[in-house]
């Protein structure tokens, strides 16, 4: 449905889920969720503007989700509904023509173990956030991931190590802007980075806090770029993974915040 936002439909997605577990969103939280930034519903050169002089960049917001409660209640496809809101039938509609009525009924299944995070799909971080939220207060490694994406984990996650790797042409400019991010970013300070230049970290995983495993097709990064899978492996290979992981986050440096300097 190209004619409605992404992050309408995102939205629409996430009042019916909470409004369907009986916590309804107020129109607050709604406009909240609507701003709120994946990484793919805002382009940007450079995540942090006051850094482009420092890494060579010149960036700028090239699209900013907007709020949608009022326009959602205008519309009549929600309504009030307890303390906040829920959809009508007119935005059940709405929901299920753009076709992630499967998409949405995935998400509400815990038993589902795999999923392949389609790049074509308005909800594609919608599906990898609810999928990290399982890990709790887990580990993310990320060879690659970058300080564009510390913002949504942050807001959108309870993950609180994630280890990326010094090895690859970018790592040292990667980790500088990440080391700022940690010291510009509100509540950076509940997520620590470490680094590690042992060729063993290639793969890409969540290492839950109980200690379940799932593997990741691409770095957060991709996600919106490329077809990626989300996989939960045998508890035999998971203890592998765990096992390796959490030896080479033993073993890595920490990335420590850097303010900027004046």
């Amino acid at each position: 449905m190209d004619h409605i936002a992404d992050h309408v439909l995102r939205t629409l997605w996430y009042i019916d889920l909470l409004a369907s577990q009986g916590q309804p969103l107020s129109q607050e939280g709604i406009d909240n969720f609507a701003r709120s930034v994946p990484p793919r519903d805002v382009r940007r050169d450079s995540l942090f503007g006051g850094l482009s002089a420092m890494f060579g960049e010149s960036g700028r917001v090239l699209r900013k989700p907007e709020p949608v409660a009022s326009y959602l209640l205008e519309v009549g496809w929600i309504e009030p509904f307890q303390e906040g809101a829920r959809l009508t039938k007119i935005g059940k509609a709405v929901l299920t023509a753009s076709g992630q009525e499967a998409a949405q009924l995935e998400a509400t299944d815990p038993e589902v173990a795999d999923v392949a995070l389609d790049p074509q799909d308005p909800l594609v971080y919608v599906q990898l956030t609810r999928r990290l939220q399982k890990a709790g207060a887990g580990l993310l490694v990320d060879a690659y991931f970058k300080a564009e994406s510390l913002v949504w984990l942050i807001e959108s996650t309870n993950l609180r190590r994630v280890l990326i790797s010094s090895r690859h042409p970018k790592a040292d400019r990667d980790r500088q802007t990440i080391a700022v991010a940690l010291a510009t970013v509100p509540n950076s300070s509940d997520v620590e980075v470490r680094h590690t230049n042992d060729p063993a970290l290639h793969d890409r995983c969540v290492v839950s806090a109980n200690g379940d495993v799932q593997l990741l097709g691409s770095s957060v990064n991709g996600v919106g770029r490329h077809l990626t899978a989300v996989i939960t492996p045998s508890t035999d290979i998971s203890a592998v993974y765990r096992k390796k992981y959490e030896d080479l986050w033993q073993s890595a440096e920490p990335v420590d915040p850097q303010p900027v300097q004046a």
